[in-house]
């Protein structure tokens, strides 16, 4: 069998339960309006980023950018949203989080061509079959859900926290996570490694378990920038849009596609369901600072999170990942 074959994920029958249970009770359909305010969306050209990137667009944000691979997809997915809503004030702006450069590329250009940011919906993410380095040197998911995800919270937060200060009101970050983050387990952890250098090595690869913890390392990152800007003038939170049907798994091989097809069908929210949840985090309050939006419910922290091995962890992750970041943020943004 191959290492492929091993790592694909199989659902329980208690877990398919939950699913099917959860697919007929979709969170609530956010209706607060967005008019006069700038949005970001990364990811937003496939998906659950798509679809809150309509929603977005057709609450009113003005404008929206949206953030894609190449500006080809960009302009393909910004006529698709006007074709839907009709709002025409869309911003495209290509980044391919693979590299640090390409995000600091990004923010440059974003910080040229709006004069505020209202809310960021950090969304784009990867989910890997096997273990594969990217062009920096990282294992591409690690790269893509947490490096360069910390890099771009980082390097974007001052226009939120100016946007915040001349509003008088607090700006919105939120990232897209997973509440399966809190299903990672103590003894999943190499107490040899970091949680950062486990993610980067290929012995013991399961994909599932790779996923979620770096989840984990998303929801560490989300903690560390919101512990040094802690003043509550930007709300930081994350969302979980539970098992949706989408593309993350387009790199998957043919045969794990066809396992989980009929699982998707029978069992998965659409897409727009999911981003329901996306959308509705970036309007909640300081009550959702630091936690994970669920189900339109604001979640503790696991388990682990709550342990002193949890609090060691972040700190630990949180350093290796500044020390990472280091030489690509200005001094004032760290």
């Amino acid at each position: 069998m191959s290492s492929t074959a091993k790592n694909q994920s199989r659902p329980g029958a208690n877990q398919l339960k939950h699913l099917y249970q959860q697919a007929r009770n979709p969170p609530k359909d956010p209706q607060t309006s967005y008019k006069g305010k700038t949005v970001l969306v990364t990811g937003a050209n496939t998906g659950i980023g798509y679809q809150a990137a309509v929603k977005f667009a057709a609450l009113g944000a003005s404008p929206l950018v949206i953030a894609v691979r190449t500006q080809e997809k960009g302009e393909a997915t910004k006529a698709a949203i006007i074709r839907e809503t009709g709002n025409e004030n869309i911003i495209v702006i290509p980044v391919d989080l693979s590299t640090f450069d390409a995000v600091k590329e990004f923010a440059a250009k974003l910080n040229e061509q709006v004069h505020k940011l209202d809310v960021a919906l950090l969304n784009a993410g990867l989910a890997m079959p096997s273990f594969t380095k990217g062009p920096g040197g990282y294992e591409i998911a690690l790269q893509v859900n947490v490096l360069s995800t910390a890099l771009m919270a980082l390097l974007i937060l001052p226009k939120l926290r100016e946007t915040a200060a001349a509003n008088g009101t607090p700006s919105h970050l939120t990232f897209t996570s997973s509440k399966g983050y809190q299903d990672v387990e103590e003894s999943w952890l190499d107490s040899s490694k970091t949680l950062i250098d486990q993610l980067n090595t290929e012995e013991g690869y399961s994909d599932q378990r790779h996923y979620m913890m770096t989840k984990l390392a998303t929801m560490f990152v989300l903690q560390g920038v919101m512990d040094q800007h802690s003043d509550n003038q930007v709300i930081i939170n994350a969302a979980c849009p539970g098992f949706c049907k989408t593309d993350l798994g387009r790199n998957f091989s043919l045969v794990a596609k066809v396992f989980m097809g009929p699982i998707q069908y029978f069992v998965a929210r659409t897409a727009e369901q999911g981003s329901r949840s996306l959308v509705s985090a970036t309007i909640l309050g300081p009550e959702s600072i630091g936690k994970l939006w669920h189900d339109d419910e604001v979640l503790e922290p696991s388990r682990l999170q709550a342990t002193e091995r949890g609090a060691e962890l972040y700190r630990e992750t949180w350093g290796q990942i500044l020390t990472i970041l280091n030489k690509h943020i200005p001094p004032k943004d760290v």
